[in-house]
Order: C-alpha cells, then structure tokens, then sequence
C-alpha cells in the first residue's frame, strides 16, 4: 500500500526560474524523470548519444526555446513540475498554475517498506528552499533588498474544511480517547481479540457464563469446549480470557457452595473450620474440582463487541496508517463502535458490530457518517449483509451523491476478507490522491503521472523480493555453517 504527503510553499515561479530549479535539484543529486526524457528525445534529434545530452549547447538552447514559445502562447507551463526516483520511495514537485494557485507543492509517495519517509520529504523541502537561492523572488517580495519580508515557510498540504477525522474526535468524551489510546497498546488485549475472531470460543465463553449461573460442574464445562469444536481452554487460560478457580460443591447433593480464587483461599476457609450449608460437613471433606471462569477483560470484550473494534483497529494499523490517524469512540448502547482514520486526506468512517447489517445499524452508521462529514463508509459485521440493510445503505450513498458530496461504501462480512477490503477501499482512496496531486504533471510525461508511480512501486518490489530471498538464504546458510 502507498501513501502520499505534501508541502506547499506560497512561492509562484515562471518559466525560466522553474528550468533553473531544476537544474539545481539535478546538482544535488536528484534525477528529473520528465526533463532527462525530453532531453535524451532533442538530443536524438541532434544524433547525440544519452551520455552527451546534459551537456549539449544545442539542447539547452533547444529546450530554452521550447519554454519560451510554450510561455508566449499563454498554453500549459512547459515545465509544470518534475518526478524524482529516489531509492524507495518518489518525490515529486509541481509548480502551481493560474492566478489562485501561486504554490509549489512538494509530495513524497512511499509504501510501508519505505525507511523514514517524513524525514525524506522534509529534506526535499529544504533542498527545493535552499536551490532557490537568490535568483527567485516570492510573492509580494520587493526589489529593495534591505526591505525584503521574511521569505514564506512550507506548510502541510491540507483542505480548507476540517476532516472528518477532527470532527469525529471532537465529539468523542475526552476520558475516552485518553483512555483507549493506553488500552490499544496492550499485548494482552490483542491477544485476547485475536482468539475471539473464532466464533466457536465466543459461544464457549458465553455458555460458560450460562453453566456458572446454573451451578454445573466443571466437568460440564469441558465437555461443552469438545462440543463446540474442541477449542482450547489452555489457550484460553494464557491470553487472558480465562482464569483457573476452585469450587466447593456438597458431598451429598452436589450443590455448589461455592468458589475460590486460589488454594491459599480453601486453606484460609479450611483453617476457619467452616462448614456447608447443606449436609453440616467441613469444607475439608467436601468435593473439591478446579473450575474455571471468564475474566473481566473476556466478559467486557464479548458484552460491546470490543474484541471486534479492537481487530479492525489492528488491521487498519498493519496497513500503515499511523496511530496519530486514527481516532476511537465508545461502544454504543447496541454493541456497535466506531473508527475514523485519516488516509492521505481521505476521511474514513469504519463501523464495527458482532452481528447482521441491519437497517437499524444502517441508519445510526448513516448519523455518524453525516455528523462527521467523512467521504468513506466501511461497515464491518460478523454476521451477514440484509438486503434491506444493504439496500438502506446504497440509498443514503445516493442522496448523497445527489447533494455533491460523494460517499464511497465497503461492507465487509467476516474477518476473513477485512483486512483484504479494508485495503482495497485504502488504496483506491490513495490512487485518487495521487491523480488529484500529479495530474499536472502527466502532460510533461506524456502518460499517466499516478499510474507511472504505482507501477513503478510494484515493479520495484517484484525486482527486490528476489535478492531479499537470496539474501536470506545466504545468511541462514552461513549461520548454519
């Protein structure tokens, strides 16, 4: 999955200040994919070999004219921005267009393997700022040297309006973000929501729950984990969803007295020459089983679907979307919760709920997506899709759609296909920024500056999956050696 991350520079550049640019990133090491291209096409029109055309006189004063007349004419800039290669990630800069757009904005495009990425872009930004040099004058800046104002800063890349991330968070209780921010982090909690992905151990906790209440023997409750598709009780045990207990039951009727947390507790009841209740025996001479009960942390998880929410914000974790992104709220009274996430400026809306897709759930989805202005809907259920459900939703798409704000929609049934969905309704919100981003540039290259970028990523990495196996292979060899 690739990512995308922009400056702006209230800076408006001509013709020639852009080529001089250029020039200058391209002495600080940078390759300009569109200005090498053309270069190498008029330097074949002069029988020039590719290792001469930097160089040439005559391709410079060629490419001088080519600007000039494209600048007389009033037509599209001839340099518009540039493309960079660098090593595992893409830098772009394009230069603004038109009287509203005095801007230059410096991207990044970077996958998860990418090694620092922001600090990438920031050092883009510097090297743009110091190429400047003097030969650039800004907007609004004046002749008189000594009069100069302060030269202007790069600044984020952001819409006018607030995103929906902010506004979802806004309404969130602030004891809440605090909170879940800590919770997330724990092993056990992931742990704990991993297991609970098999819907066989959440009908054992729960009948576990029902055994308990109705006084059946230990016994009992292993027999349900066999019946329901041998899920494991140690497993259990070691993520947190279980906790060992001994129960006292009465020799003669088989009634339950009750339970003890550890052995050091029966001794403290034994010493204190306790008795039951039912037959006047001591404790000591009643049966004793270890038992076993579900903790706080599997009973709050199963009571609000929090296991569930917790899954989801790990997938959408996994996918690369920093923690600083992504945004939490409550359960809601009818066991469904809600994430919102910042991907490249797209503002995301996921809707969890241990169920169907309702059109009751369809409509309180529908109130937070409206609420929160976001421009994505994903609904996660473990259930399945109603039509009604499905048919709601499509329908409040449309309405929006018909007011101008268009509502992409992904309904995900099961955790086996969400991180699948959830990353394809990433990436097409990803693609649909960089076209919006680089689409100024696919004149300069003569195709597609988006589709160039992903299909460069994807051919470096089937290029690089080669040597990394061979890397390892040789490095297992020779700790086997």
């Amino acid at each position: 999955m690739l990512f995308i991350r922009s400056n702006t520079l209230a800076l408006k550049l001509k013709g020639g200040e852009r080529l001089r640019l250029i020039d200058a990133l391209t002495e600080r090491g940078l390759k300009p994919l569109a200005r090498t291209a053309r270069r190498r096409l008029f330097g074949s029109l002069f029988g020039q070999a590719a290792a001469s055309v930097e160089s040439s006189e005559a391709v410079a004063e060629l490419e001088r004219l080519c600007a000039a007349r494209t600048e007389a004419e009033g037509a599209r800039a001839y340099a518009p921005g540039e493309l960079f290669c660098d090593g595992d990630c893409v830098l772009a800069l394009v230069f603004g267009e038109g009287p509203d757009e005095g801007a230059l904005n410096a991207s990044v495009v970077y996958s998860l393997e990418t090694a620092a990425p922001l600090a990438r872009l920031e050092r883009f930004c510097r090297d743009v700022f110091e190429a400047l040099g003097a030969n650039v004058e800004g907007e609004g800046r004046r002749a008189d040297a000594e009069a100069r104002p302060a030269p202007p800063s790069w600044r984020p890349r952001a819409g006018a309006e607030p995103t929906g991330l902010a506004r979802f968070t806004a309404i969130q209780p602030a004891e809440f973000v605090r909170a879940g921010a800590a919770l997330r982090g724990g092993r056990e909690l992931a742990r704990a929501s991993e297991l609970l992905e098999d819907g066989a151990v959440r009908r054992f906790l729960r009948r576990v729950e029902e055994l308990r209440r109705e006084g059946y023997t230990p016994r009992r409750l292993l027999a349900e984990a066999g019946a329901l598709g041998g899920v494991s009780v140690e497993g259990m045990l070691e993520a947190g969803l279980l906790e060992r207990e001994l129960r006292v039951s009465c020799r003669k009727s088989g009634h339950a007295l009750f339970d003890l947390p550890s052995p050091d507790s029966l001794a403290a009841v034994t010493i204190s020459r306790a008795r039951c209740s039912q037959c006047a025996a001591p404790v000591a001479d009643e049966v004793i089983e270890e038992t076993f009960n579900p903790t706080r942390l599997a009973v709050a998880l199963l009571a609000d679907g929090g296991w569930l929410a917790n899954r989801v914000y790990r997938i959408v974790r996994s996918l690369g979307v920093p923690e600083s992104d992504i945004s939490t709220g409550p359960p809601t009274p009818h066991g469904e919760s809600y994430l919102a996430a910042d991907v490249c400026g797209n503002s995301f809306i996921v809707v969890t709920r241990d169920g169907d897709l309702t059109p009751a759930f369809t409509r309180r989805a529908a109130e937070i997506v409206e609420e929160t202005d976001a421009s994505h809907l994903i609904a996660v259920v473990t259930g399945s899709a109603e039509d009604e459900g499905r048919l709601r939703l499509y329908e409040y798409a449309w309405r929006r759609a018909r007011g101008g704000s268009d509502l992409s929609t992904t309904v995900v049934e099961g955790l086996e296909a969400a991180h699948a969905q959830i990353g394809r309704a990433f990436e097409t919100a990803v693609r649909r920024e960089l076209s919006r981003t680089l689409f100024a540039l696919d004149a300069a290259l003569g195709f597609s500056a988006a589709g160039f970028v992903l299909d460069w990523f994807r051919l470096s990495k089937a290029v690089t999956a080669p040597a990394v196996r061979v890397e390892e292979r040789a490095q297992a060899g020779a700790a086997t050696a």
